[in-house]
Protein backbone atom coordinates (compact mmCIF):
# COMPACT_ATOMS: atom_id res chain seq x y z
CA UNK A 1 0.00 0.00 0.00
CA UNK A 2 2.55 1.99 1.27
CA UNK A 3 4.57 1.66 -2.76
CA UNK A 4 1.06 2.46 -4.12
CA UNK A 5 0.57 5.91 -1.94
CA UNK A 6 4.09 7.05 -2.95
CA UNK A 7 3.94 6.26 -6.98
CA UNK A 8 0.50 8.39 -6.69
CA UNK A 9 2.71 11.12 -4.53
CA UNK A 10 5.15 10.97 -6.89
CA UNK A 11 2.80 11.37 -9.88
CA UNK A 12 0.64 14.70 -8.24
CA UNK A 13 4.40 16.02 -7.64
CA UNK A 14 5.85 15.75 -11.05
CA UNK A 15 2.50 16.99 -12.60
CA UNK A 16 2.79 20.11 -10.11
CA UNK A 17 6.89 20.65 -10.05
CA UNK A 18 8.08 24.00 -9.63
CA UNK A 19 10.72 25.87 -7.44
CA UNK A 20 10.58 26.67 -4.02
CA UNK A 21 10.24 30.07 -3.34
CA UNK A 22 12.89 30.12 -0.48
CA UNK A 23 16.68 31.51 -1.69
CA UNK A 24 18.87 30.31 0.75
CA UNK A 25 18.85 26.34 0.85
CA UNK A 26 21.11 24.61 3.36
CA UNK A 27 21.51 20.48 2.70
CA UNK A 28 22.66 18.53 6.35
CA UNK A 29 24.47 15.81 6.17
CA UNK A 30 26.48 13.12 6.86
CA UNK A 31 29.82 12.16 4.57
CA UNK A 32 27.38 11.44 1.72
CA UNK A 33 26.02 14.76 1.83
CA UNK A 34 29.64 16.34 2.00
CA UNK A 35 30.54 14.19 -0.75
CA UNK A 36 28.16 16.46 -2.57
CA UNK A 37 27.44 14.67 -5.98
CA UNK A 38 24.07 14.77 -5.49
CA UNK A 39 23.94 18.48 -4.69
CA UNK A 40 25.89 19.55 -7.14
CA UNK A 41 23.86 17.78 -10.07
CA UNK A 42 20.90 19.50 -8.58
CA UNK A 43 22.53 22.94 -8.44
CA UNK A 44 23.94 22.04 -11.82
CA UNK A 45 20.58 21.80 -13.68
CA UNK A 46 18.94 24.61 -11.59
CA UNK A 47 21.33 26.83 -13.18
CA UNK A 48 21.60 25.32 -16.92
CA UNK A 49 17.32 25.16 -16.79
CA UNK A 50 17.43 28.43 -14.98
CA UNK A 51 20.42 30.90 -15.59
CA UNK A 52 18.29 33.82 -13.97
CA UNK A 53 17.43 32.11 -10.75
CA UNK A 54 19.63 33.12 -8.16
CA UNK A 55 19.37 30.87 -5.51
CA UNK A 56 22.20 30.06 -2.84
CA UNK A 57 22.77 26.17 -3.01
CA UNK A 58 25.23 25.96 0.73
CA UNK A 59 26.30 22.42 1.26
CA UNK A 60 27.35 21.17 4.96
CA UNK A 61 27.82 17.99 5.30
CA UNK A 62 29.71 16.38 7.47
CA UNK A 63 31.59 12.98 7.82
CA UNK A 64 30.86 10.53 10.04
CA UNK A 65 28.00 12.86 11.60
CA UNK A 66 24.48 11.17 13.52
CA UNK A 67 21.59 13.26 13.96
CA UNK A 68 20.89 10.77 17.11
CA UNK A 69 24.02 11.86 18.71
CA UNK A 70 25.39 7.89 18.99
CA UNK A 71 28.41 7.03 18.66
CA UNK A 72 29.89 3.05 18.47
CA UNK A 73 32.60 2.69 20.67
CA UNK A 74 36.00 2.60 18.61
CA UNK A 75 34.86 4.73 15.66
CA UNK A 76 37.41 5.55 13.52
CA UNK A 77 40.40 3.85 15.42
CA UNK A 78 39.56 5.29 18.55
CA UNK A 79 40.37 8.25 17.01
CA UNK A 80 37.35 10.57 17.77
CA UNK A 81 33.25 9.91 18.39
CA UNK A 82 30.99 10.61 15.63
CA UNK A 83 30.06 14.22 15.87
CA UNK A 84 26.64 15.10 16.86
CA UNK A 85 24.56 17.15 14.36
CA UNK A 86 23.08 19.03 17.40
CA UNK A 87 26.00 20.36 18.51
CA UNK A 88 26.85 22.55 15.39
CA UNK A 89 23.52 23.29 14.49
CA UNK A 90 22.88 26.44 16.31
CA UNK A 91 25.63 28.14 14.48
CA UNK A 92 24.82 26.69 11.25
CA UNK A 93 21.31 28.30 11.71
CA UNK A 94 22.34 31.39 12.80
CA UNK A 95 25.24 32.22 10.27
CA UNK A 96 24.04 30.26 6.86
CA UNK A 97 20.81 32.03 7.85
CA UNK A 98 18.66 29.02 5.63
CA UNK A 99 15.20 29.46 4.26
CA UNK A 100 15.32 26.17 3.23
CA UNK A 101 16.48 23.31 4.62
CA UNK A 102 17.94 19.24 3.02
CA UNK A 103 18.41 16.69 5.68
CA UNK A 104 19.78 13.54 4.85
CA UNK A 105 20.24 11.35 8.01
CA UNK A 106 20.11 7.89 9.51
CA UNK A 107 23.48 5.59 7.44
CA UNK A 108 25.41 6.51 10.39
CA UNK A 109 22.62 6.75 12.82
CA UNK A 110 21.72 2.77 13.54
CA UNK A 111 26.05 2.07 14.36
CA UNK A 112 25.87 -0.36 11.71
CA UNK A 113 24.56 -2.60 14.59
CA UNK A 114 20.77 -4.49 14.26
CA UNK A 115 17.83 -2.77 14.76
CA UNK A 116 17.78 -1.53 18.98
CA UNK A 117 15.19 0.11 20.48
CA UNK A 118 17.49 2.63 22.52
CA UNK A 119 18.88 3.56 18.66
CA UNK A 120 16.02 3.36 16.97
CA UNK A 121 14.29 6.35 19.70
CA UNK A 122 17.96 8.26 19.36
CA UNK A 123 17.21 8.75 15.52
CA UNK A 124 13.40 9.52 16.15
CA UNK A 125 14.13 12.23 19.12
CA UNK A 126 17.35 13.76 16.90
CA UNK A 127 15.20 13.96 13.89
CA UNK A 128 12.23 15.16 15.68
CA UNK A 129 14.29 18.01 17.36
CA UNK A 130 16.16 18.97 14.42
CA UNK A 131 12.34 19.56 12.96
CA UNK A 132 11.54 21.70 15.70
CA UNK A 133 14.80 23.94 15.58
CA UNK A 134 14.58 24.46 12.19
CA UNK A 135 10.98 25.34 11.85
CA UNK A 136 11.49 27.48 14.93
CA UNK A 137 14.03 29.50 13.09
CA UNK A 138 11.83 30.06 10.61
CA UNK A 139 13.10 28.03 7.76
CA UNK A 140 11.14 25.26 6.32
CA UNK A 141 12.49 21.70 6.23
CA UNK A 142 12.71 18.87 4.04
CA UNK A 143 14.02 15.31 5.30
CA UNK A 144 15.26 12.80 2.92
CA UNK A 145 15.25 9.26 3.81
CA UNK A 146 18.29 7.38 3.88
CA UNK A 147 20.36 5.96 1.34
CA UNK A 148 21.18 2.21 1.07
CA UNK A 149 23.42 -0.04 3.29
CA UNK A 150 24.73 -2.42 0.52
CA UNK A 151 26.41 -5.77 1.45
CA UNK A 152 26.97 -7.58 -1.47
CA UNK A 153 30.04 -5.40 -2.24
CA UNK A 154 31.73 -6.12 1.42
CA UNK A 155 30.46 -9.62 2.10
CA UNK A 156 33.99 -10.61 3.67
CA UNK A 157 33.53 -7.64 5.92
CA UNK A 158 30.15 -8.01 6.80
CA UNK A 159 29.29 -10.20 9.99
CA UNK A 160 26.22 -11.71 11.90
CA UNK A 161 24.37 -9.54 14.46
CA UNK A 162 26.53 -11.27 17.93
CA UNK A 163 30.14 -10.57 15.87
CA UNK A 164 29.37 -6.55 14.47
CA UNK A 165 32.37 -4.63 15.93
CA UNK A 166 33.56 -1.33 14.79
CA UNK A 167 35.35 -2.91 11.68
CA UNK A 168 32.68 -5.38 10.50
CA UNK A 169 29.27 -3.82 10.17
CA UNK A 170 25.91 -6.07 10.60
CA UNK A 171 24.84 -7.76 7.29
CA UNK A 172 21.37 -7.42 7.72
CA UNK A 173 21.48 -2.80 8.33
CA UNK A 174 19.92 -2.63 5.39
CA UNK A 175 16.40 -3.43 7.31
CA UNK A 176 17.54 -0.92 9.62
CA UNK A 177 17.61 1.87 7.64
CA UNK A 178 13.75 0.53 6.17
CA UNK A 179 12.42 0.95 9.22
CA UNK A 180 14.11 4.64 10.05
CA UNK A 181 12.68 5.46 5.99
CA UNK A 182 9.79 3.68 6.57
CA UNK A 183 9.22 5.91 10.10
CA UNK A 184 9.89 9.54 8.28
CA UNK A 185 7.69 8.88 5.76
CA UNK A 186 4.87 8.13 8.10
CA UNK A 187 6.31 11.33 9.90
CA UNK A 188 4.94 12.45 6.17
CA UNK A 189 0.89 11.83 6.74
CA UNK A 190 1.07 11.86 10.76
CA UNK A 191 3.39 15.43 11.32
CA UNK A 192 2.90 16.97 8.51
CA UNK A 193 6.33 16.34 7.51
CA UNK A 194 8.19 17.35 4.04
CA UNK A 195 9.82 13.60 3.21
CA UNK A 196 11.32 12.51 -0.19
CA UNK A 197 12.08 8.93 -0.74
CA UNK A 198 15.57 7.93 -1.75
CA UNK A 199 16.03 4.87 0.26
CA UNK A 200 12.49 2.99 -1.30
CA UNK A 201 13.86 3.59 -4.73
CA UNK A 202 17.15 3.02 -4.42
CA UNK A 203 15.84 -0.73 -2.95
CA UNK A 204 13.86 -0.40 -5.85
CA UNK A 205 16.82 0.21 -8.79
CA UNK A 206 19.36 -2.30 -6.99
CA UNK A 207 16.49 -4.89 -7.34
CA UNK A 208 16.56 -4.67 -10.39
CA UNK A 209 19.45 -4.46 -11.52
CA UNK A 210 20.32 -7.36 -10.04
CA UNK A 211 18.14 -9.39 -12.48
CA UNK A 212 20.30 -9.24 -15.33
CA UNK A 213 24.06 -8.02 -13.00
CA UNK A 214 24.13 -9.59 -9.79
CA UNK A 215 27.05 -7.97 -8.42
CA UNK A 216 25.36 -4.53 -8.67
CA UNK A 217 26.11 -2.19 -6.65
CA UNK A 218 25.44 1.77 -5.82
CA UNK A 219 28.06 2.00 -3.22
CA UNK A 220 31.67 -0.19 -3.43
CA UNK A 221 32.21 0.23 0.03
CA UNK A 222 28.66 -0.73 1.37
CA UNK A 223 27.79 2.87 1.81
CA UNK A 224 29.02 5.98 0.18
CA UNK A 225 26.83 6.00 -3.76
CA UNK A 226 28.96 6.39 -6.80
CA UNK A 227 27.90 8.88 -9.18
CA UNK A 228 25.60 6.44 -10.47
CA UNK A 229 23.88 6.86 -7.03
CA UNK A 230 24.18 9.95 -6.47
CA UNK A 231 22.19 10.91 -9.66
CA UNK A 232 19.40 8.63 -8.69
CA UNK A 233 19.58 10.58 -4.95
CA UNK A 234 19.37 13.62 -6.87
CA UNK A 235 16.28 12.73 -8.53
CA UNK A 236 13.88 13.14 -5.68
CA UNK A 237 14.62 16.94 -5.76
CA UNK A 238 15.09 17.45 -9.60
CA UNK A 239 11.41 15.74 -9.91
CA UNK A 240 10.18 17.90 -7.48
CA UNK A 241 11.46 21.01 -9.36
CA UNK A 242 10.80 20.35 -12.59
CA UNK A 243 14.64 19.84 -13.50
CA UNK A 244 16.20 17.60 -16.31
CA UNK A 245 19.27 16.05 -16.29
CA UNK A 246 20.76 13.55 -19.09
CA UNK A 247 21.49 9.30 -17.74
CA UNK A 248 24.74 10.42 -16.83
CA UNK A 249 23.56 12.94 -14.59
CA UNK A 250 25.00 16.23 -16.38
CA UNK A 251 22.05 18.77 -17.23
CA UNK A 252 20.37 18.36 -20.49
CA UNK A 253 21.14 21.19 -22.10
CA UNK A 254 24.18 22.02 -25.01
CA UNK A 255 27.21 22.79 -22.26
CA UNK A 256 25.24 20.91 -19.48
CA UNK A 257 28.86 18.74 -19.02
CA UNK A 258 30.80 22.18 -19.20
CA UNK A 259 28.06 23.32 -16.59
CA UNK A 260 28.34 20.44 -13.67
CA UNK A 261 32.00 20.67 -13.78
CA UNK A 262 32.42 24.38 -13.13
CA UNK A 263 29.86 23.76 -10.11
CA UNK A 264 32.06 20.72 -8.86
CA UNK A 265 34.37 23.26 -8.61
CA UNK A 266 32.55 25.81 -7.08
CA UNK A 267 31.17 22.93 -4.32
CA UNK A 268 34.88 22.21 -3.91
CA UNK A 269 35.56 25.79 -2.72
CA UNK A 270 32.43 26.30 -0.73
CA UNK A 271 32.10 23.01 1.50
CA UNK A 272 35.22 23.34 3.13
CA UNK A 273 34.58 27.11 3.67
CA UNK A 274 31.16 27.06 5.32
CA UNK A 275 32.46 23.52 7.46
CA UNK A 276 34.85 26.37 9.08
CA UNK A 277 32.33 29.19 8.82
CA UNK A 278 30.37 27.33 11.02
CA UNK A 279 32.78 25.28 13.13
CA UNK A 280 32.44 21.56 14.00
CA UNK A 281 34.67 18.90 16.14
CA UNK A 282 35.45 16.25 13.36
CA UNK A 283 39.30 16.01 13.11
CA UNK A 284 40.56 15.25 9.36
CA UNK A 285 38.63 17.94 7.36
CA UNK A 286 41.08 20.62 5.99
CA UNK A 287 40.36 24.24 6.66
CA UNK A 288 38.62 26.10 4.43
CA UNK A 289 39.09 29.80 2.97
CA UNK A 290 38.14 32.45 4.86
CA UNK A 291 34.10 32.59 3.95
CA UNK A 292 34.75 36.11 2.29
CA UNK A 293 37.06 35.21 0.33
CA UNK A 294 35.59 31.40 -0.96
CA UNK A 295 31.91 33.71 -1.97
CA UNK A 296 34.25 35.36 -3.91
CA UNK A 297 36.19 32.26 -5.65
CA UNK A 298 32.69 30.81 -5.98
CA UNK A 299 30.80 33.59 -7.34
CA UNK A 300 33.25 33.29 -10.07
CA UNK A 301 32.31 29.82 -10.86
CA UNK A 302 28.52 30.55 -10.42
CA UNK A 303 29.16 33.68 -13.18
CA UNK A 304 30.63 31.23 -15.74
CA UNK A 305 27.86 27.85 -15.45
CA UNK A 306 25.52 31.29 -15.46
CA UNK A 307 27.24 32.32 -18.81
CA UNK A 308 27.19 28.70 -20.43
CA UNK A 309 24.06 28.36 -19.32
CA UNK A 310 22.56 31.21 -21.67
CA UNK A 311 24.68 29.86 -24.62
CA UNK A 312 22.95 27.47 -27.12
CA UNK A 313 26.09 26.73 -28.28
CA UNK A 314 29.05 24.93 -26.91
CA UNK A 315 31.10 27.29 -25.08
CA UNK A 316 35.05 26.79 -24.72
CA UNK A 317 37.59 28.99 -22.99
CA UNK A 318 40.34 30.44 -23.79
CA UNK A 319 41.67 32.50 -27.33
CA UNK A 320 39.49 31.81 -30.24
CA UNK A 321 40.04 32.92 -33.77
CA UNK A 322 38.89 31.82 -37.10
CA UNK A 323 39.95 28.26 -38.77
CA UNK A 324 38.51 27.49 -42.32
CA UNK A 325 35.42 29.67 -41.73
CA UNK A 326 35.30 27.52 -38.16
CA UNK A 327 35.63 28.95 -34.88
CA UNK A 328 38.79 27.37 -33.67
CA UNK A 329 39.75 27.68 -29.35
CA UNK A 330 43.24 27.24 -28.26
CA UNK A 331 43.22 26.66 -24.07
CA UNK A 332 44.86 24.43 -21.52
CA UNK A 333 44.65 21.17 -20.30
CA UNK A 334 46.79 19.00 -18.19
CA UNK A 335 49.27 21.89 -19.00
CA UNK A 336 49.39 21.29 -22.79
CA UNK A 337 48.14 23.96 -25.20
CA UNK A 338 44.50 22.05 -27.38
CA UNK A 339 42.86 23.21 -30.42
CA UNK A 340 39.21 22.55 -30.84
CA UNK A 341 37.51 23.30 -33.82
CA UNK A 342 34.36 23.95 -33.37
CA UNK A 343 30.81 23.05 -36.28
CA UNK A 344 28.29 25.92 -36.76
CA UNK A 345 26.11 23.53 -34.90
CA UNK A 346 27.37 20.10 -33.30
CA UNK A 347 25.82 17.00 -34.85
CA UNK A 348 23.32 14.43 -32.91
CA UNK A 349 26.19 13.35 -29.67
CA UNK A 350 28.71 15.45 -30.08
CA UNK A 351 30.96 13.13 -32.61
CA UNK A 352 34.69 14.42 -32.99
CA UNK A 353 38.05 13.34 -34.45
CA UNK A 354 40.97 13.67 -32.84
CA UNK A 355 44.24 14.36 -34.59
CA UNK A 356 47.65 12.85 -33.33
CA UNK A 357 49.75 15.07 -35.11
CA UNK A 358 49.94 17.80 -37.73
CA UNK A 359 47.02 19.22 -37.33
CA UNK A 360 45.88 21.68 -40.59
CA UNK A 361 47.54 19.34 -43.11
CA UNK A 362 45.68 18.23 -45.40
CA UNK A 363 42.53 19.59 -44.26
CA UNK A 364 39.69 18.59 -46.61
CA UNK A 365 38.62 16.14 -44.48
CA UNK A 366 38.12 17.90 -41.21
CA UNK A 367 36.38 20.92 -43.05
CA UNK A 368 34.13 18.85 -44.55
CA UNK A 369 33.23 16.70 -41.44
CA UNK A 370 32.45 20.18 -39.23
CA UNK A 371 30.39 21.10 -41.96
CA UNK A 372 28.18 17.83 -41.14
CA UNK A 373 28.64 19.10 -36.99
CA UNK A 374 32.18 17.26 -35.90
CA UNK A 375 34.41 19.34 -33.43
CA UNK A 376 38.37 18.72 -34.49
CA UNK A 377 40.49 18.51 -31.89
CA UNK A 378 44.54 18.26 -31.64
CA UNK A 379 46.57 18.33 -28.61
CA UNK A 380 50.38 19.94 -28.77
CA UNK A 381 52.75 17.22 -27.50
CA UNK A 382 54.83 17.07 -30.02
CA UNK A 383 58.24 14.93 -29.57
CA UNK A 384 55.97 12.76 -27.57
CA UNK A 385 55.90 10.20 -30.18
CA UNK A 386 52.66 8.22 -28.52
CA UNK A 387 54.98 7.57 -25.55
CA UNK A 388 53.45 5.81 -22.57
CA UNK A 389 53.52 9.72 -20.58
CA UNK A 390 51.80 10.95 -24.40
CA UNK A 391 48.81 8.44 -23.46
CA UNK A 392 48.58 9.59 -19.92
CA UNK A 393 48.16 13.04 -21.34
CA UNK A 394 45.82 12.09 -24.16
CA UNK A 395 43.38 10.61 -21.63
CA UNK A 396 43.45 13.40 -19.48
CA UNK A 397 42.78 15.33 -22.42
CA UNK A 398 39.55 12.65 -23.21
CA UNK A 399 38.46 13.13 -19.78
CA UNK A 400 37.91 16.94 -20.18
CA UNK A 401 36.44 17.04 -23.32
CA UNK A 402 33.76 14.50 -22.30
CA UNK A 403 32.74 15.20 -19.53
CA UNK A 404 33.42 19.09 -18.96
CA UNK A 405 32.24 19.97 -22.55
CA UNK A 406 30.04 16.79 -23.34
CA UNK A 407 31.63 15.90 -26.55
CA UNK A 408 31.12 11.96 -27.97
CA UNK A 409 32.64 9.68 -25.39
CA UNK A 410 33.82 7.60 -28.78
CA UNK A 411 36.22 10.30 -30.86
CA UNK A 412 37.24 9.10 -34.34
CA UNK A 413 41.73 9.18 -34.58
CA UNK A 414 43.13 10.39 -37.52
CA UNK A 415 47.21 9.56 -37.51
CA UNK A 416 49.18 11.21 -40.02
CA UNK A 417 52.60 9.92 -40.08
CA UNK A 418 54.07 9.45 -36.77
CA UNK A 419 50.78 10.34 -35.53
CA UNK A 420 49.83 6.76 -35.68
CA UNK A 421 51.67 6.16 -32.34
CA UNK A 422 49.79 8.54 -30.58
CA UNK A 423 46.39 6.93 -32.13
CA UNK A 424 46.90 3.30 -32.26
CA UNK A 425 48.90 3.45 -28.29
CA UNK A 426 45.71 5.43 -27.09
CA UNK A 427 43.72 3.20 -28.72
CA UNK A 428 44.83 0.10 -27.77
CA UNK A 429 45.44 1.32 -24.05
CA UNK A 430 41.21 2.35 -24.23
CA UNK A 431 39.57 0.21 -27.35
CA UNK A 432 35.80 1.21 -25.43
CA UNK A 433 36.45 4.77 -26.23
CA UNK A 434 37.41 4.98 -29.97
CA UNK A 435 34.76 4.92 -32.83
CA UNK A 436 37.18 4.27 -35.84
CA UNK A 437 40.98 4.90 -36.47
CA UNK A 438 42.01 6.43 -39.91
CA UNK A 439 46.00 6.34 -40.57
CA UNK A 440 47.53 8.09 -43.05
CA UNK A 441 51.13 6.39 -43.93
CA UNK A 442 50.58 5.91 -40.50
CA UNK A 443 53.93 4.75 -38.23
CA UNK A 444 52.89 1.39 -36.44
CA UNK A 445 56.04 0.23 -35.53
CA UNK A 446 58.58 2.51 -34.00
CA UNK A 447 61.18 0.27 -35.05
CA UNK A 448 60.77 0.46 -39.00
CA UNK A 449 60.31 4.58 -37.71
CA UNK A 450 62.14 6.16 -36.32
CA UNK A 451 64.41 3.32 -35.71
CA UNK A 452 65.33 2.34 -39.65
CA UNK A 453 65.18 -0.73 -38.82
CA UNK A 454 63.89 -2.20 -41.98
CA UNK A 455 63.61 -1.00 -45.33
CA UNK A 456 62.84 2.83 -44.55
CA UNK A 457 65.51 5.67 -43.69
CA UNK A 458 64.71 6.15 -40.23
CA UNK A 459 65.96 8.82 -37.96
CA UNK A 460 68.71 9.04 -35.78
CA UNK A 461 67.29 12.00 -33.99
CA UNK A 462 63.84 10.71 -33.02
CA UNK A 463 65.00 7.02 -32.45
CA UNK A 464 67.54 8.43 -29.64
CA UNK A 465 64.19 10.93 -28.99
CA UNK A 466 62.19 7.65 -28.26
CA UNK A 467 64.38 5.36 -26.72
CA UNK A 468 64.40 8.09 -23.84
CA UNK A 469 60.97 8.62 -23.73
CA UNK A 470 60.26 5.22 -23.34
CA UNK A 471 62.57 4.49 -20.99
CA UNK A 472 64.55 1.98 -22.37
CA UNK A 473 68.34 1.43 -21.18
CA UNK A 474 69.18 0.13 -25.41
CA UNK A 475 68.72 -0.95 -28.04
CA UNK A 476 68.07 -4.41 -27.40
CA UNK A 477 65.33 -3.43 -24.89
CA UNK A 478 63.51 -1.41 -27.63
CA UNK A 479 63.80 -4.73 -30.34
CA UNK A 480 62.07 -6.73 -27.55
CA UNK A 481 59.14 -4.57 -26.49
CA UNK A 482 56.02 -5.89 -27.21
CA UNK A 483 53.54 -2.68 -27.00
CA UNK A 484 53.68 -1.37 -30.33
CA UNK A 485 50.22 -1.00 -32.62
CA UNK A 486 51.42 -4.08 -34.68
CA UNK A 487 51.63 -6.18 -31.61
CA UNK A 488 48.78 -4.59 -29.67
CA UNK A 489 45.57 -5.28 -31.94
CA UNK A 490 44.08 -7.27 -30.14
CA UNK A 491 41.88 -4.85 -28.03
CA UNK A 492 40.49 -3.16 -30.73
CA UNK A 493 39.38 -6.20 -32.28
CA UNK A 494 37.18 -7.38 -29.81
CA UNK A 495 35.69 -3.56 -29.23
CA UNK A 496 34.92 -3.82 -33.19
CA UNK A 497 36.85 -0.88 -34.10
CA UNK A 498 37.10 -0.29 -37.60
CA UNK A 499 40.09 0.86 -39.52
CA UNK A 500 41.10 2.69 -42.33
CA UNK A 501 44.53 3.19 -43.75
CA UNK A 502 45.84 5.03 -46.80
CA UNK A 503 48.94 4.69 -47.87
CA UNK A 504 51.69 5.13 -51.05
CA UNK A 505 53.37 1.53 -51.81
CA UNK A 506 56.44 3.77 -52.75
CA UNK A 507 56.98 5.14 -48.81
CA UNK A 508 60.54 4.45 -48.21
CA UNK A 509 59.93 6.76 -44.86
CA UNK A 510 57.33 4.56 -42.97
CA UNK A 511 57.32 1.49 -45.33
CA UNK A 512 53.93 0.54 -45.62
CA UNK A 513 55.13 -3.47 -45.63
CA UNK A 514 56.28 -2.66 -42.31
CA UNK A 515 53.46 -0.94 -40.57
CA UNK A 516 50.28 -1.04 -42.36
CA UNK A 517 51.07 -4.31 -44.18
CA UNK A 518 51.59 -6.13 -40.69
CA UNK A 519 48.10 -4.09 -39.43
CA UNK A 520 46.24 -5.70 -42.28
CA UNK A 521 47.48 -9.00 -42.35
CA UNK A 522 47.00 -9.33 -37.65
CA UNK A 523 43.66 -7.23 -37.74
CA UNK A 524 42.35 -9.52 -40.11
CA UNK A 525 43.71 -13.08 -38.28
CA UNK A 526 41.98 -11.68 -35.25
CA UNK A 527 38.73 -10.88 -37.70
CA UNK A 528 38.82 -7.03 -37.13
CA UNK A 529 37.48 -4.79 -40.26
CA UNK A 530 40.49 -2.91 -41.84
CA UNK A 531 40.19 -0.95 -45.27
CA UNK A 532 42.76 -0.12 -47.29
CA UNK A 533 43.46 2.72 -49.94
CA UNK A 534 46.73 2.52 -52.10
CA UNK A 535 48.24 5.13 -53.67
CA UNK A 536 50.51 3.47 -56.45
CA UNK A 537 54.03 4.65 -57.00
CA UNK A 538 53.63 7.35 -54.39
CA UNK A 539 56.04 8.11 -51.22
CA UNK A 540 55.36 9.18 -47.88
CA UNK A 541 54.04 12.31 -49.43
CA UNK A 542 51.75 13.76 -50.08
CA UNK A 543 49.49 12.16 -47.54
CA UNK A 544 45.27 12.19 -47.85
CA UNK A 545 43.50 11.93 -51.12
CA UNK A 546 42.95 13.78 -54.10
CA UNK A 547 38.96 13.30 -53.17
CA UNK A 548 38.58 12.56 -49.64
CA UNK A 549 35.22 11.91 -49.77
CA UNK A 550 36.00 7.67 -49.20
CA UNK A 551 37.84 9.28 -45.74
CA UNK A 552 34.93 11.62 -44.80
CA UNK A 553 32.28 8.52 -45.37
CA UNK A 554 34.27 6.13 -43.84
CA UNK A 555 34.56 8.38 -40.26
CA UNK A 556 30.82 10.04 -40.85
CA UNK A 557 29.89 6.29 -40.88
CA UNK A 558 31.32 4.94 -37.72
CA UNK A 559 31.63 8.10 -35.45
CA UNK A 560 29.15 7.78 -32.51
Amino acid sequence: MRHLLFALFIAVTANAAELPKEQRIVFLGDSITQGGGYIEIIEAALIAQHPEVTKEIIPLGLSSETVSGLSEDGHAGGKFPRPDLHERLDRVLEKAKPQLVFACYGMNDGIYLPLGAVRTKAFQDGMKKLHEKVTAAGARIIHLTPPVFDPVPIAQKVVEADKVDGSHPFKGYNEVLDFYANWLLDMRDEAKWAVYDIHGPMNAAIAEKRKSEPEFTFSKDGVHPGPEGHLLMAHAVLDAWGLKVKADGTPDHPNGAAILAVIKKKHAILRPAWLSYGGHKRPGNAPGLPMEEAKIKAGEFDAEARKLAQSKDVLFPGKTSEWNGYPKHEFEIAGKMVTVVSPKEAAMGKPWVWHGEFFGHKPAPDIALLGKGFHIVYMKINDMLGCPDAVKLWNQCYAELTTSYGLSTKPALVGLSRGGLYCYNWATSNPDKVSCIYGDAPVCDFKSWPGGKGKGKGSARDWALLLKLWGFKNEAEAFDYQGNPVDSLAPLAKNHVPLLHVYGDADDVVPWEENTGLIETRYKALDGSITLICKPGVGHHPHGLEDSTPIIEFIQKHAK
